[in-house]
C-alpha cells in the first residue's frame, strides 16, 4: 500500500510541477501564450461568477486564480469541478431509476403522503403499497417527505424499527450480531477502512458467512482508506468469496475527480436490518484505541421494511462503480420475513446526497427541518463550517425565540477545520446560539434534533465537502422510538461540555481572527 502511495503521489507531483514549468517557459518564448492562458483564466473566472455555485466556493477559486492568472484557470479546469464527469452523471441517472421503479414496488413503503394529509395537499392521490394501513402525519413533516421523495429514488416507510447507539462499540457489538444472522446476503459500504482490531473481528465474520453460501458485497472509498487498509485486502475478500469494489480510484492522472469521495457509512443485512451513521471501520471509532481523547459516535439500526431503502442506496452507487445490473427484486425480503420483524413507530426516509446533480440535498434537508422548527434546534457535528446562507438560518432561528445547540468537538483531528470551526462561533454566539465543545475528545456524530420529534443521523458533516462534494447519506426520522434516545444521549452529552460565552469569542486575539478569516475564505477548498 505504501509502494502505491508513494507511486501516486509522486505521478502527480512530477505532472504538477512539469505543466507549471511548461507553462512558464512557453510563455517566455511566446508572449501568445501568456495571453491565451490569462484569456483562459477571465473565462473561467466569468464561469465561476455566473454559475449555480455557492458565493464562498466562487470567492475561494476567484482570488487564486486572479492572484496566478497564468496557472489560475488551466488549474480549475484540472481540479475545480464539483460535480462528477458527464459519463459518470449520465450512469448514475440511469440506475437512479431503477433504485426508483424498485423502491416503488418495496414492502411498507409509503409512495405518498398519506391520510388526514390529502385534504391540505390535494394533488398527492393516496397510494399504499405492500398492504400496510395509512398514518397521520403532521404537515410540515408531510412536506418534507415530499420533498426528500421527489429529490431521487427514496420512500417513507413505516412500521419500522429504531435503535440508536451513543458509541460506536456498542453499535459495532451489534452490527456483529446482524451479521452473525445473515441468511442470504450483507453489504458494507465505508469511506475508511483501517487494519487493526475491529476490522479483523469483521474479517472473520465476513469470510466465515461467504462460507456458508451468504452473498456478500463490500465497498469503500480508495482515497479515504488509502494509508489504512490491510495488506492485501481486496485480494483476501475476493479470495474468501467476497464482491469488493472501491470507489474513485486514485491513479496518477491529474485530470481524475479526486474531490468526489464516497463518505457514506452503512451495512445492511437481508434487507432487514441495516445501520448507518459517523462510524467507520478504524479502531479509533470503537474506543479499541485512542487519537483524540475520547472518540463520542453514533448510529441508527433499522429492522424492518426501512431498512430496504438503506439497501436501495447502497446496490445504485455499487451499480455505478462496477458496472453490474443487480438484481434487486431477487434481493428483496420476503413480506413473511417483513411481518416478522417487530416494527416501530414513526416513519424514516432513507436518502443519499451525490455530487452528480446540482442539488445539496444533505443541506436541503437540514434546512427543511429548521424551517419547521418551533421550539428547538440540536446539531451535534465534528466540523462547523457554514456558508452565510447556512449561518443566516441559525441566527435567524435563534432571534426569533427557537432555542439552537450546537456541540462541536473539544479535540479536533484536523487543526485547519478546528480554526476554521471556531472563527464561526463570534456570530453565532452573539446572536443567542448555544455552541458547546466536547471536553473529553473528539466528537464525529453526525446529527440534528428539531422540536424531539423529528431527527436527521447519517454521514453529513455540516462543512461544504459533505454538502457539496461527497456521496453522503442519512436517514430522516419523524415520531420513531430512536428520537428520545438521540434527545436524551444530547442532553447527557452537555453535561461533559464547556459552553462557548461570549467573553471567550471577545477575546481572541486579533491576529488569530486575521488567521481565521484567510482559512474561511479557503475553506471551500479544504
Amino acid at each position: 500500500m505504501g509502494g502505491r502511495v508513494a507511486l501516486t503521489a509522486a505521478a502527480l507531483i512530477l505532472q504538477i510541477v512539469v505543466f507549471a514549468l511548461l507553462l512558464l517557459r512557453t510563455s517566455e518564448l511566446s508572449p501568445w501564450i501568456g495571453t491565451i492562458s490569462g484569456l483562459i483564466s477571465i473565462g473561467v473566472v466569468a464561469f465561476i461568477l455566473n454559475s449555480r455555485m455557492q458565493v464562498e466556493y466562487k470567492l475561494a477559486w476567484t482570488i487564486p486564480i486572479m492572484l496566478m492568472p497564468l496557472f489560475g484557470g488551466t488549474f480549475y479546469l484540472l481540479f475545480g469541478a464539483r460535480t462528477g464527469s458527464r459519463r459518470q452523471m449520465l450512469r448514475y441517472s440511469a440506475v437512479q431509476d431503477l433504485a426508483a421503479i424498485d423502491q416503488k414496488s418495496a414492502a411498507g413503503a409509503l409512495t405518498v403522503l398519506p391520510g388526514e394529509l390529502n385534504e391540505q395537499l390535494p394533488e398527492l392521490e393516496p397510494v399504499v403499497t405492500g398492504g400496510h394501513s395509512v398514518v397521520s402525519i403532521d404537515p410540515d413533516a408531510a412536506r418534507q417527505i415530499a420533498y426528500l421523495e421527489s429529490s431521487g429514488p427514496f420512500r417513507a416507510y413505516r412500521n419500522t424499527e429504531t435503535t440508536y447507539y451513543p458509541l460506536g462499540e456498542e453499535a459495532f457489538a451489534a452490527m456483529l450480531e446482524a451479521l452473525e444472522n445473515a441468511k442470504r446476503w450483507i453489504a458494507m459500504e465505508y469511506f475508511i477502512v483501517s487494519d487493526g482490531k475491529m476490522w479483523r473481528a469483521l474479517f472473520e465474520v465476513l469470510s466465515r458467512k461467504a462460507g456458508e453460501g451468504v452473498q456478500i458485497w463490500v465497498m469503500y472509498d480508495d482515497l479515504g482508506s488509502l494509508w489504512h487498509l490491510p495488506d492485501n485486502f481486496a485480494k483476501d475478500l475476493k479470495r474468501a468469496g467476497v464482491r469488493v469494489q472501491s470507489f474513485n480510484k486514485l491513479g496518477p492522472g491529474l485530470t481524475l475527480r479526486y474531490n468526489n469521495r464516497d463518505h457514506r457509512k452503512f451495512t445492511v443485512v437481508d434487507g432487514l436490518v441495516a445501520f448507518t451513521g459517523g462510524i467507520n471501520i478504524a479502531d479509533e471509532y470503537i474506543n479499541a484505541i485512542q487519537r483524540f481523547g475520547h472518540w463520542k459516535d453514533t448510529t441508527i439500526r433499522l429492522r424492518g421494511p426501512g431498512a430496504w431503502g438503506m439497501a436501495s442506496l447502497f446496490f445504485t452507487i455499487w451499480d455505478l462503480v462496477s458496472g453490474d445490473r443487480t438484481d434487486l427484486a431477487a434481493l428483496h425480503p420476503s413480506e413473511e420475513e417483513i411481518d416478522a420483524q417487530p416494527g416501530g413507530p414513526g416513519v424514516v426516509v432513507n436518502y443519499d446526497d451525490t455530487p452528480f446533480d446540482d442539488l445539496s440535498l444533505g443541506w436541503a434537508a437540514y434546512r427543511g427541518m429548521m424551517s419547521r422548527a418551533k421550539f428547538r434546534v440540536d446539531l451535534t457535528t465534528p466540523y462547523l463550517v457554514p456558508t452565510s446562507e447556512m449561518t443566516a438560518v441559525f441566527v435567524a432561528l435563534a432571534q426569533s425565540g427557537v432555542q439552537v445547540r450546537i456541540i462541536t468537538p473539544g479535540i479536533p483531528d484536523k487543526s485547519y477545520v478546528y480554526s476554521v470551526t471556531r472563527s464561526n462561533y463570534r456570530q453565532l454566539v452573539e446572536a443567542g446560539v448555544a455552541v458547546y465543545e466536547y471536553t473529553p475528545g473528539f466528537i464525529h456524530a453526525k446529527q440534528m434534533i428539531v422540536d424531539d420529534d423529528t431527527a436527521i443521523i447519517g454521514t453529513i458533516n455540516f462543512d461544504f465537502r459533505s454538502f457539496y462534494l461527497h456521496q453522503e447519506n442519512a436517514v430522516w426520522m419523524y415520531q420513531t422510538s430512536a428520537i428520545a434516545d438521540m434527545s436524551a444521549d444530547f442532553e447527557e452529552t452537555l453535561a461533559k461540555c464547556r459552553r462557548i460565552d461570549l467573553a471567550m469569542v471577545r477575546s481572541t486575539p486579533w491576529w488569530r481572527r486575521a488567521g481565521w478569516l484567510v482559512l474561511r475564505t479557503f475553506s471551500p477548498l479544504m
